[in-house]
């Protein structure tokens, strides 16, 4: 209602209309005597008090008006009681009229809005009731078939009208058609002055006047008409004849139902609604049922000019039939299956009915008469061509369509007539016509699906065709693919023979370049002995296991650099100052005296470090944790006597200068990078052994040696010359040794965070959580802070000048093995429970081997004017987060 205008009090009045109008049929009343007449009086005032909120008037006046009739004078008004029923009309009298003028308001609103202009083209819709024949048929039922007699009387003339005009514009002999002519019965309705609806309007003017004088009156002016029948019975009854058929009606209320007037004190009472709306609707209805005296007399009573409802049907008809007459109009009728509305019902009877009311059948009839089927030239001739299989195109001529036709089949004049520009049939002839056509379209059709259905077959075909073809392709392919495969596992299982057989080979031409002397007869201690034969017996699955990563986003500052001095210490220089024989070279034969000035009562302990040497570079039976374990146990040698230590890196030294075999001298080199990272040489001997290693370095020991010196000359300068871990490598730095690479270590804290921390050999415990603590950010207060190891549920705690690795030394060496006595402090409730505190994940399974990602590699020579190592990596954001109550989890170091 927005759309079409109507503003917020607008809606509001009109539901208040309609809500009243609800609320006025559950009025109801009851009889009561006073002063010997019978009176109706309203059962619930509820009722009313609700009609008259709803509408803004006055619920005593509104009371009174269904209750009374008020008879003006020209001094007074006299209040009359009503009855029951009389009661009952007036409150049916208002509801209509409020109804009828609510509806007639909001379709002069819309029709203002949505009219076309007056220029404007527009299409109109009629919806009328159909005929109707009930079981009780009263007024409505008399002027809903009035209505209808019209509109049939108009269709029945468009149909006569557009015949006759078809076949005068066609030039066609035209034969009158006869045709049921309803307007008799239309007459007899509503002719004047003895019309039925003419004598109800002038009934309704007397008011002495009943339905039974009406009834009266009509049968005394219509009893012999033929359309018209009286009862047999003297019932308040009549019959009409329609077009449709016979209709009798009741005339039960026909006075009451045509007046149209409303009582002058109920105008007045709706002229005073607050609401502005009802206010609107009865004072634009006022002028309408103004009453007008008859004459000047003084009578007590006013008389109203008549204003019927059928008066103003009638008017409303005939502007209706005007309209239409005006136009061109077109007729849809709508037929019902079944009166139940159901689905899937047809009612034969109940559809012929509704045929014969709508004038189907009278319409039909009439078309039927004449020739019904009207073909342009050109549209038969189109439409009918297959049959005769015509090549040439014909004129579009009468004379064609009658050859055609003529060639098609038997016909005779009366069955065709041939007009300007169309040819008229009957039928008959039409369907025949129809019934060839759609046998040469039927086997058209057929050729076409034939046609079609082969052509998809055929392309189906060979679609499946290439299917098939790839189908097979692929499988071949894959059968090749499979044999190929099975003939390369063939060819690379001889393949690994063929080189299991050439490696087994090469490892023994190996074994033999290795052992350059003969050292399987040199003596072993019985303790190390022992220790190899522990080691042979050891399960696989308990060595410790190392694993290349990445490069850990944690690093280390490192600032390495060559003496820039280095050149003035050649080795020569340190054989004739500290040498007891200025000799330097290979020696394939044990030594009897050491090379260095000894004490004489480690001659002999250095005359069997030489041999143990010789036996690590020469033997070829020494691989793995056997290797590993010989290797330490020369590199505890010279921890467990500091004496011995430049002796045994002047030993190695010697082995590999100008060694002419170069397996025996990379496991030279392998011995002397894991000394150097167990202990440094002296101070007479450091410079000597750097320059040594950085010119004649092979196989990329020269940076891993340069490192691992340079770490330990570090390490000297701080702790003095004496400067050594307590435990021999890791298998780790044996590893890392080997492959030339950094080393990381697995590193926890108890807040969770997990970190690969690079260490190297001569990496403290401050070191190591120094550079944790400055890469979470913590740039001071990192000195005094240490890490601990876990091992199942031990704990081991490592003060911070301690060596990192050897936590993980000791853990990795034999029961048996010859080691110095340790001073980690060992627990199982965790370190220092209650202070917090980190943990390495030292366990040999969970050590990491790693290259470095900045700085010089261990692959990466150091020069003596080389800068320093760049820094790593870091992260990005680092924070050194507290433990649970504020703290770092590291364990403080005092």
């Amino acid at each position: 209602m927005e759309v079409l205008g109507f503003s917020s009090e607008d809606q509001d009045s009109i539901f208040r209309i309609l809500a009243s109008i609800l609320h006025l049929g559950n009025v109801y009343f009851e009889k009561y005597e006073t002063d010997a007449q019978e009176v109706a009086s309203v059962v619930s005032a509820r009722e009313i008090q609700a009609v008259a909120e709803l509408l803004q008037v006055s619920p005593e006046g509104l009371q009174k008006a269904i209750t009374f009739r008020v008879t003006e004078t020209m001094q007074e008004k006299i209040f009359t009681p009503l009855t029951v029923e009389s009661a009952v009309d007036a409150r049916d009298a208002i509801a209509k009229v409020l109804y009828a003028l609510l509806f007639s308001w909001l379709i002069a609103r819309v029709n203002a809005l949505v009219s076309p202009q007056q220029d404007a083209l527009s299409i109109a819709i009629l919806d009328i009731y159909g005929f109707e024949d009930l079981s009780f048929n009263s007024f409505e039922q008399l002027c809903i078939n009035y209505a209808n007699e019209n509109l049939q009387y108009l269709f029945n003339k468009i149909v006569f009208q557009e015949e006759q005009e078809e076949y005068i514009r066609e030039q066609i002999d035209w034969q009158e058609i006869a045709f049921a002519d309803n307007q008799p019965c239309i007459n007899l309705i509503s002719l004047k002055p003895h019309g039925i609806l003419r004598i109800l309007d002038d009934q309704c003017c007397f008011p002495q006047a009943t339905d039974h004088t009406f009834l009266q009156k009509c049968h005394y002016h219509h009893g012999a008409h033929p359309l018209y029948s009286k009862p047999k019975m003297p019932l308040p009854e009549f019959t009409i004849r329609h077009y449709a058929g016979k209709v009798t009606y009741q005339v039960h209320k026909f006075l009451d139902k045509n007046h149209d007037q409303v009582r002058q004190d109920v105008l007045d009472l709706f002229m005073r609604s607050r609401t502005r709306v009802v206010a609107h609707l009865f004072s634009s209805h006022a002028p309408q049922a103004a009453p007008q005296r008859l004459g000047k007399s003084s009578s007590v009573s006013r008389l109203h000019k008549a204003h019927t409802v059928a008066a103003k049907f009638q008017q409303s008809l005939l502007d209706l039939v005007e309209k239409m007459e005006r136009c061109n109009p077109l007729f849809v009728r709508c037929l019902k299956p079944n009166h139940k509305k159901e689905p899937g019902l047809f009612e034969p009877d109940v559809v012929m009915a509704q045929l014969r009311y709508s004038g189907v059948l009278e319409t039909v009839r009439i078309r039927k008469e004449g020739f019904p089927v009207r073909l342009p030239f050109q549209v038969f001739i189109d439409r009918y061509r297959c049959l005769v299989a015509l090549k040439h195109s014909l004129p579009a001529s009468g004379d064609a369509c009658v050859s055609v036709l003529s060639r098609l089949c038997t016909v005779t004049p009366n069955m065709y007539r041939v007009g300007i520009s169309k040819l008229f049939l009957k039928e008959h002839l039409h369907q025949l016509l129809e019934s060839m056509r759609a046998r040469v379209l039927n086997l058209a059709a057929l050729t076409l699906q034939r046609r079609l259905r082969g052509f998809l077959i055929q392309r189906r075909f060979r679609s499946l065709r290439r299917k098939v073809v790839l189908l097979q392709s692929r499988a071949r392919g894959y059968l090749a693919r499979q044999r190929y495969q099975q003939m390369r596992r063939r060819l690379v299982k001889f393949r690994s023979l063929v080189h299991t057989y050439m490696s087994h080979r090469r490892y023994l031409k190996e074994l033999s370049k290795r052992e350059v002397v003969a050292v399987g007869h040199l003596e072993v201690p019985a303790e190390l002995a022992g220790l190899l034969r522990a080691v042979a017996g050891l399960r696989p699955a308990r060595e410790p296991q190392v694993a290349p990563v990445r490069t850990p986003r944690l690093q280390a500052e490192p600032r390495v650099t060559l003496p820039l001095d280095i050149n003035n210490y050649p080795m020569a220089k340190f054989v004739r100052c500290h040498f007891k024989e200025p000799a330097f070279g290979m020696l394939t034969v044990p030594l009897r005296m050491p090379l260095t000035r000894l004490p004489v009562e480690l001659h002999a302990e250095a005359v069997g470090v030489f041999k143990l040497i010789l036996r690590f570079m020469g033997d070829p039976h020494l691989h793995g944790a056997q290797e590993n374990i010989f290797g330490n146990y020369i590199v505890q040698k010279g921890l467990a006597v500091p004496e011995l230590r430049d002796e045994i890196l002047a030993q190695l030294a010697n082995q590999v200068w100008h060694n002419p075999s170069a397996h025996n001298a990379e496991r030279g080199w392998l011995l002397l990078a894991a000394c150097l990272s167990g202990f440094a040489p002296s101070s007479s001997l450091s410079k000597y052994l750097l320059k040594f290693v950085s010119d004649y370095g092979r196989n990329g020991f020269q940076a891993v040696c340069q490192h691992r010196l340079m770490q330990a000359m570090g390490r000297a300068q701080q702790q003095g010359p004496g400067a050594a871990r307590t435990f021999p490598p890791t298998q780790l730095e044996w590893i890392a040794t080997q492959e030339k690479a950094a080393m990381a270590l697995d590193v926890g804290c108890f807040n969770g965070d997990q970190f690969s921390c690079p260490v190297h050999s001569w990496s403290t415990g401050e070191e190591v959580a120094g550079d944790m603590l400055r890469h979470r950010g913590l740039a001071d207060g990192w000195r005094g802070w240490t890490v601990a190891m876990k091992n199942g549920v031990q704990w081991a705690e490592l003060a911070g000048h301690d060596y990192v690795l050897d936590l993980v030394s000791d853990l990795e060496l034999l029961r048996d093995f010859p080691r110095q006595k340790s001073y980690f402090i060992v627990g199982a409730e965790g370190p220092m429970a209650g202070r917090g505190g980190s943990r390495v994940l030292g366990q040999p399974s969970r050590t990491c081997c790693a290259p470095q990602g900045t700085g010089p590699l261990p692959g990466q020579p150091l020069r003596p004017r080389a800068v320093p190592r760049g820094r790593g990596p870091r992260e990005a954001n680092g924070h050194c987060l507290p433990h649970e109550r504020g703290r770092p989890a590291w364990q403080r170091w005092r």
